[in-house]
């Protein structure tokens, strides 16, 4: 009895881990912001003869998607929907419904722009799927990866707009970020003067007296 349940464990894991053999996924990555970075979509297929794909890719803020290009694993085009919001819809067609070559390596890359506000965060891979050149559908996992951040602003408490001063313009911009108006840049360490992990009117009266002190 007890053999027959420890290979009934073992077919168990094998199947397990046969069904979790198609993997795609990005790793975890560092941008500059202001920047751009070509990031590779890595694909690792037991099957041989995948194909078309879908997949939804979700980008932390202030991370965009710019293009996709396919490597020499996939032929294809590839279509980005939804470019407005940070969940994207990414389809490749192989017309020629020519396979996915090889079994290991990157399918496509995404060209990715970070405004100067980004400050890094989780992005995920979900709802993925592919069709195999016999039409059946091949559904792997998602997964996820961290992105960091290089700030391109030096640290001076109070200069939220990153020119280098603390003035007036750093006042009516803290005061624009508490209203929710949008705003190009806003340094968020440096308006949170008092490092309480908010951006309020104690910080802006704190801004007010480094201005006075000068």
């Amino acid at each position: 009895m007890r053999t027959k349940n420890i290979f009934l464990a073992v077919a168990m894991m094998f199947v397990a881990s046969f069904a979790k053999a198609e993997n795609v996924s990005i790793a975890d990555f560092t941008i500059t912001q202001g920047d751009t970075l070509d990031i590779p979509v890595v694909l690792t297929n037991s099957h041989n003869d995948l194909t078309a794909f879908s997949m939804t890719v979700k980008l932390p803020d202030e991370l965009t998607i710019v293009s996709a290009e396919p490597t020499e694993r996939y032929k294809g085009s590839i279509t980005i929907g939804n470019p407005d919001t940070n969940v994207y819809n990414i389809c490749g067609l192989d017309i020629a419904l020519g396979s996915i070559s090889g079994t290991d390596g990157a399918l496509f890359t995404l060209k990715v722009a970070a405004s100067k506000n980004f400050k890094g965060g989780e992005g995920t891979i979900s709802e993925i799927d592919f069709i195999t050149t016999t039409r059946d559908h091949v559904r792997p996992d998602g997964s996820s990866f961290n992105v960091d951040y290089i700030s391109i602003f030096q640290e001076l408490p109070g200069d939220v707009n990153g020119d280098g001063n603390v003035n007036v313009l750093d006042v009516t911009n803290m005061i624009s970020y508490r209203l929710g108006d949008k705003l190009d840049v806003f340094i968020f360490e440096n308006g949170d003067v008092n490092h309480d992990g908010t951006v309020n009117v104690l910080d802006i009266m704190d801004v007010i007296d480094i201005i006075l002190s000068h």
